[in-house]
């Protein structure tokens, strides 16, 4: 029998992203953050942001922050960790006139860096299940070259350092182990996430545009885990850097 991952399936889903068919207009540009929903509140509330909907789900509610960025009004959405929650909230942003995003959030060092490091997705290993419901079997996802690059630009331009990277995405949290870290390695991975190569497929499957910038947390570099500060002090920069981004693209 055919592995599972295989059977990929262009057709229209059974369910449309918008079937509660929500009296909801978002703008064409949104940011995408794996962040506290008080950070993310607080600084809606300091660009004078208004709620403007809620996307609900089963187990937690997610407010829709519309922000006056310096040229035009974008979307600020809290993304849930995981792939396949992550994915369920972003075919809702696109059902409902979202056309490009940026998404931020930690990872963990698979090589030495310091913690705090920031980077731009070029490519995600598909270590996950959401990506083969979006795009055929493949070992990798390239990302969006150009929205890529207006994204380090505009890291560079506000002058927070920052490097291209392969991320790979992976279900298993708990499930790390030394020899896939090694091997992924190998493979070019300098950082491991949950989440970036189900949404670049979802992106590409729907035609949308799609970056992700990833700031160092923890980290597995020397085949034990060190957790540090999680990133924490990137945490407000990222969320600002994204929405300077998203508002370029």
């Amino acid at each position: 029998m055919e592995n599972i991952l295989s059977e990929y399936d262009k057709s229209p889903g059974i369910i449309s992203p918008d079937f509660e068919k929500m009296d909801l207009h978002l703008p064409k540009k949104a940011v995408f953050a794996f962040l506290g929903e008080k950070r993310i509140e607080r600084f809606a509330f300091a660009r004078g942001g208004e709620k403007v909907g809620t996307f609900v789900s089963l187990t937690k509610d997610f407010p829709l922050w519309m922000i006056k960025a310096d040229k035009e009004e974008l979307c600020v959405l809290q993304a849930p960790a995981g792939a396949s929650a992550a994915v369920l909230l972003l075919e809702r942003l696109y059902a409902y006139g979202v056309e490009k995003v940026v998404a931020l959030g930690c990872c963990g060092a698979l090589e030495k860096l310091a913690e705090n490091v920031f980077f731009v997705v070029r490519k995600a290993l598909r270590d996950e299940g959401t990506s083969y419901h979006y795009l055929p079997s493949a070992r990798f996802v390239t990302l969006d070259e150009s929205a890529a690059n207006i994204v380090e630009g505009v890291l560079r331009e506000n002058h927070v350092p920052c490097e291209s990277c392969v991320t790979w995405s992976t279900d298993g949290f708990f499930r790390e182990t030394k020899e896939k870290v090694k091997a992924r390695r190998a493979e070019g991975c300098r950082v491991v996430d949950m989440e970036c190569a189900a949404l670049a497929a979802c992106a590409a499957y729907r035609g949308k545009v799609f970056a992700q910038i990833l700031f160092t947390a923890d980290t597995l570099h020397d085949l034990s885990h060190e957790q540090r500060a999680w990133g924490k002090e990137s945490r407000d920069k990222a969320l600002l850097m994204g929405v300077k981004a998203a508002e370029r693209l």
